[in-house]
């Protein structure tokens, strides 16, 4: 199956507690080259969240559909993994152990378990705290946790909706450029959620602004950079001023 995306002029309308009907996304119509690196960039509202949600499979289109390569989305699993920003570790069992359990689901023999778990915690530098609990782990750490958990599944799609959001600055830094290292590792196709310019710059291939009111496809930008990007690279900069003039 190509891991490829089709967004199928899809909208999204719910039910207010007043019984009105509120359109929260409208007339998507979105194609998703396979091994791509999406950010999906706006405001509060504007249906960024709603969207990954239907790709992911939890959320149903009102209308429209959603294809990843030849299968119709109507679920959740099948080759989609999602890493949130609260990082949802199993608080009892050890980074390795929660490693381990998304192994198991993929129904891995135990040899093969413990190999996988062994890579993906040197693929994400986990090494000497994967017996740790995750109280006894920072923010970072815990997040690096909850990919390999997530990696372990098998993916050919990477779901993130604000993964860092809750981590600090540096913290921050350090996870973009792990995501990255990550992605030309294992070469999946991420969409990616994010409030932020810069961090949607320095990560992605394809930049992608939502309007909101209901929720639509805005400006589109073709990030054609060499990565690690700079900051303080001009044409960054450049963008940077075009995508916020953009989103307001």
């Amino acid at each position: 199956m190509s891991n490829g995306i089709q967004i199928k002029q899809v909208s999204k309308t719910y039910r207010s507690t007043d019984g009105r009907n509120v359109p929260a996304l409208q007339d998507v119509d979105l194609a998703i080259k396979p091994n791509e690196f999406v950010c999906l960039l706006g405001r509060s509202g504007c249906g960024k969240t709603t969207l990954l949600n239907m790709i992911a499979g939890f959320l149903t289109p009102s209308s429209g559909e959603i294809w990843v390569g030849d299968e119709k989305v109507t679920s959740p699993g099948k080759g989609k993994g999602v890493v949130f920003q609260q990082f949802g570790l199993f608080p009892w069992l050890t980074a390795r152990k929660n490693i381990l359990f998304a192994c198991k689901q993929r129904g891995l023999s135990p040899s093969e378990s413990s190999r996988q778990a062994d890579e993906l915690i040197e693929l994400v530098r986990l090494k000497g705290f994967e017996d740790k609990y995750p109280y006894e782990l920072s923010g970072g750490m815990q997040q690096r946790v909850a990919i390999a958990r997530t990696l372990a599944l098998n993916p050919k799609i990477l779901l993130m909706d604000e993964p860092f959001g809750a981590l600090d600055e540096l913290t921050r830094l350090d996870m973009q450029r792990e995501i990255l290292q990550i992605w030309e590792a294992q070469k999946k196709t991420v969409v990616f959620v994010t409030h932020s310019v810069t961090e949607a710059l320095m990560l992605a291939d394809r930049v992608i602004v939502l309007k909101p009111n209901p929720g639509r496809l805005g400006s589109e930008y073709i990030i054609d950079l060499p990565r690690p990007r700079e900051r303080t690279n001009l044409q960054c900069l450049a963008l940077e001023n075009e995508i916020q003039n953009a989103l307001s």
